[in-house]
């Protein structure tokens, strides 16, 4: 078989690129450009680009830019998509996998935008770009960048971060009053001293999570000690709370039965430092974390934590409206409905209150 030749093989580049919605917050870049970014020659760039134009995929405006094609028919290319989140947003996460799958389902171009700080121009550029759907994941809104936000009302969704009263939609986890399903399940299973841990950025949502475990203690008459010392934006949680709770046991203020985590992140650096201290879980003390249930399913042992039902039917409810399949006018938050399942791991074992009764 004869190898491809390389303009061809730059045409395919550039197609590729175009799929991905590369070129949907920048301008199509032109021929001398190319050339120099590719590395190859202005008439091999050139050539490429006559490919993708009598193939229909580019085309010379009025002022002689190239524009990229929309294909009749088909709504891809047509209708943009963004994910935009920090860079300590996994690739793995479900929502943002939830959110690429239905793009794909429903032939949008699809877009994800990493941002190193809150000041990025790459965040900006984003919010700005000819995007239709824009998701936006972020810790913090200071009243300008809160101000351009409210400005994108009609095609901007936000994650975890609500913004509704602003007429912003927002696709949001379960509520933080399923916490208490956790702190009862505790309870039930004879744990009355339940510690909190959190090394996550300081957030509305962090203090919510919070706010619940102590509600939850009260409610079952229960006590127990707050670890909480957030680390910086962007700043990765789970190597901190590594080192919190180690700080925490060398200094013995560690007396409960169980210890709730903010995150599984955070519970997986709990578990590593329990075994690191002969401190067995769960015989020792029992660990439940939050969120990320395919991630606590994975640690040894397994995290005990809430269900969370799969976000792809509220995001396909998003697509549905702002392509006008289903649309939903009014409606501004989209919630995980409470699935009040407990995922039982191995991470807590029952407690016999007349051997280990409660200091």
């Amino acid at each position: 078989m004869a190898p491809q030749l390389k303009y061809v093989q730059i045409a395919e580049q550039l197609k590729r690129r175009i799929e991905n919605g590369d070129y949907n917050f920048c301008a199509m870049p032109g021929v001398p450009k190319l050339a120099a970014e590719i590395g190859v020659s202005y008439l091999t760039a050139r050539q490429a680009v006559q490919k993708l134009i009598a193939d229909g995929v580019l085309r010379r405006a009025d002022n002689s830019r190239l524009e990229i094609c929309n294909h009749p028919g088909s709504r891809r290319n047509s209708f943009k998509v963004a994910f935009i989140h920090p860079l300590n947003v996994t690739s793995d996460s479900v929502w943002r996998n939830a959110i690429c799958k239905t793009a794909g389902e429903f032939e949008c171009s699809f877009r994800e935008i990493v941002y190193c700080h809150n000041d990025d121009p790459l965040l900006y550029d984003g919010l700005d770009g000819g995007f239709d759907l824009i998701f936006l994941r972020f810790d913090g809104a200071d009243p300008l960048f809160l101000e351009k936000l409210k400005k994108q009302s009609d095609r901007l969704v936000t994650l975890f971060h609500d913004l509704t009263r602003y007429g912003i939609r927002c696709l949001d986890g379960l509520n933080p009053a399923a916490i208490d399903d956790l702190i009862r399940y505790l309870y039930e299973c004879g744990h009355r001293r339940i510690d909190c841990l959190n090394t996550q950025p300081a957030s509305s949502t962090v203090d919510a999570r919070i706010a619940q475990w102590r509600a939850s203690l009260k409610k079952y008459g229960c006590t127990g000690r707050l670890h909480n010392d957030p680390v910086a934006p962007f700043v990765w949680s789970m190597p901190h709370a590594y080192n919190v709770l180690n700080g925490v046991i060398a200094r013995g203020e560690l007396d409960a039965d169980a210890l709730f985590c903010l995150a599984t992140p955070i519970a997986r650096a709990a578990l590593r430092c329990f075994h690191e201290h002969a401190i067995r879980v769960p015989e020792d003390i029992s660990v439940v974390s939050w969120g990320e249930t395919e991630e606590a399913r994975m640690a040894i042992p397994s995290l005990t934590t809430v269900d969370t039902p799969d976000p792809a039917p509220l995001v396909r409810q998003i697509f549905e409206h702002d392509l006008g399949i289903r649309p939903q006018p009014g409606r501004l938050l989209y919630r995980t409905a409470a699935s009040n399942v407990i995922l039982a791991g191995e991470s807590v074992q029952e407690r016999n209150l007349t051997n280990h009764p409660s200091k």
